[in-house]
């Protein structure tokens, strides 16, 4: 109150400019001006001291070894992360097959605990190797850098261990052209060895001079594959992720309007985000993120699936397959290159919103639906990942070791 009373005698004697010019050298001798960081999803730091220019990666001797130690250098995890869980997926191979494997926590704009990252492994992708902090590294055979910003300090990781670069999507496209699309694209001119999901980003790494190798796309039949005959319900699933652009959410919300109009008796069931928060033009159900368990149901009981890739192709159109519901996709190099010879049951449509919505209402008035699905269901009967992990064994062993 002494204060106040102050300013409005100060105010009263000498006049409201004469206080408000007073005021605003008070306000800004009193207040602390936060500076704005350069925020990117790597360290700065690492960035300007990974100078592959001057001084380039040279990829160590060969290690006469059959059983190798590996490391796998990733982000802070995540619950329902796919990418991270592709990983798990080899990561468990790799030790069940006597690798000795490490997974490496790199932190930037995210910490984690190791507790924490310990309970995710278990929980959402079980998986029980050795966690540890990227700063606490300790000398293997194989470094993994899995997403573009784990590039940067897998190179600057001093170590006698063979460098990987474990691709699975062309990452400069998740930005604007910008800093970090520039940022993410310098990764391929590193010089390390890459292994890539499937042969589009093969070729899209070979532009900036990469070396590489893909694995093929498996699905877990003993998920997917109906374990009776299927029956379909008069439902369609859309694969949203609003949070991720490459998946094309808008395009897809579009192409649904479209379908709804014409065919109102369709349910629409939205899976692999929260979008209860979006206003939208049709009645759908809102699935979110679900078990595997319950997509598998969710594909036995729907017809087709809309799921758009710009990118790289996804995991789930051979698991839709697989389960008998039809993948609606965008027509592109990025999903037929990898899809190759196991796409005969996938209905593609050139990426805007009319033709996606013909491709849906075509899918859903096939004649025999059930017959249809049984088929694409039988197309796949022999697909898995074995292969792929068994690939990938082989691409590491390789390289570190030369046999």
């Amino acid at each position: 109150m002494k204060k106040v009373y102050k300013l409005y005698t100060y105010t009263k004697n000498e006049g409201v400019a004469k206080t408000a010019k007073r005021t605003v050298k008070y306000v800004i001798k009193h207040t602390t001006m936060v500076k704005q960081p350069i925020e990117i999803l790597t360290a700065i730091d690492d960035v300007i001291k990974a100078d592959y220019i001057h001084h380039p990666y040279v990829a160590p001797a060969m290690k006469n070894k059959k059983k190798l130690k590996i490391g796998w250098v990733l982000s802070p995890l995540s619950n329902g992360a796919g990418g991270q869980n592709t990983i798990a997926r080899f990561a468990r191979y790799l030790s069940e097959a006597g690798h000795d494997v490490t997974f490496y926590i790199y932190e930037n704009s995210q910490a984690q605990s190791l507790s924490e990252a310990r309970e995710i492994m278990q929980k959402s992708f079980k998986l029980n190797i050795p966690v540890k902090k990227l700063k606490n590294y300790e000398e293997s055979d194989a470094l993994i850098a899995t997403g573009w910003e784990t590039t940067y300090p897998t190179f600057n990781t001093e170590t006698d261990a063979h460098k990987f670069y474990f691709v699975q999507d062309f990452e400069p496209y998740f930005y604007g052209v910008g800093s970090q699309y520039v940022l993410a694209e310098n990764t391929y001119k590193m010089n390390f060895y890459g292994i890539t999901a499937g042969p589009w980003l093969t070729k899209k790494v070979s532009e900036y001079g990469m070396r590489s190798d893909y694995f093929e796309f498996g699905a877990d039949l003993d998920i997917y594959r109906p374990k009776q005959k299927v029956q379909k319900k008069k439902k369609i699933c859309f694969y949203a992720r609003p949070v991720t652009e490459r998946r094309a959410f808008e395009v897809g919300v579009m192409a649904l309007d479209l379908f709804k109009q014409k065919h109102p008796e369709y349910e629409i069931e939205f899976m692999g985000w929260d979008v209860s928060n979006f206003k939208l033009p049709f009645k759908f159900e809102n699935r979110g993120i679900i078990t595997h368990a319950e997509l598998a149901e969710l594909y036995h009981e729907s017809v087709a699936c809309l799921v758009l890739s710009l990118t790289n192709v996804s995991l789930l159109p051979l698991e839709l397959i697989a389960a008998g519901c039809v993948p609606v996709m965008n027509e592109g190099e990025n999903n037929r290159m990898v899809l190759h010879g196991k796409d005969q049951y996938v209905d593609y449509a050139p990426t805007n919103p009319i033709e996606l919505a013909e491709a849906l209402c075509k899918a859903v008035e096939r004649e025999n639906i059930d017959e249809y699905a049984e088929m694409a269901a039988n197309s796949v009967n022999s697909l898995s990942w074995d292969n792929s992990y068994k690939k990938v064994e082989e691409i590491i062993t390789r390289e570190v070791t030369g046999s």
